[in-house]
């Protein structure tokens, strides 16, 4: 990897590797091969491309790898089927179309329906008070 950054040339190779598998110790090969990967084709973003990355940046850059390639292995989840709901008929469709368009017969309708629902009964009591 060192001899394809030019700028690096005049650093001891030796020191360098060693910086390197100091800084990658414990990270498996194959993520060490794909960091490496993508420093030499110029893949790593804030990265100067004339010089070989330090044994920090190296390290990181595995370190990033490796979680991409573990977060690929784990197995996905999948969506639970929503459950059917009810259907409202055609009906009371119908008589919510009619009592927003302000059908006090519709309102009345509805309130008869569902004497429990405060929001409905309330409407119904109101359009009662204005008669």
């Amino acid at each position: 990897m060192l001899s394809g950054f030019p700028a690096s040339a005049g650093t001891d190779p030796d020191m360098q590797i060693r910086a390197y598998l100091v800084a990658i110790e414990g990270i498996p090969l194959e993520v060490v091969w794909q960091a490496a990967k993508l420093f030499i084709s110029g893949k790593v973003r804030d990265h100067n491309r004339a010089f070989a990355p330090s044994s920090a940046s190296f390290a990181e850059q595995c370190r990033h790898q490796q979680a991409a390639i573990e977060a690929e292995s784990r197995p996905r989840m999948e969506a639970e089927p929503e459950t059917p709901q009810p259907k409202v008929t055609a009906y009371k469709m119908q008589l919510l179309r009619d009592a927003a368009n302000g059908s006090r017969s519709a309102k009345r309708e509805l309130a008869r329906m569902f004497p429990d629902n405060p929001i409905i009964a309330r409407a119904a009591r109101y359009e009662e008070a204005l008669r």
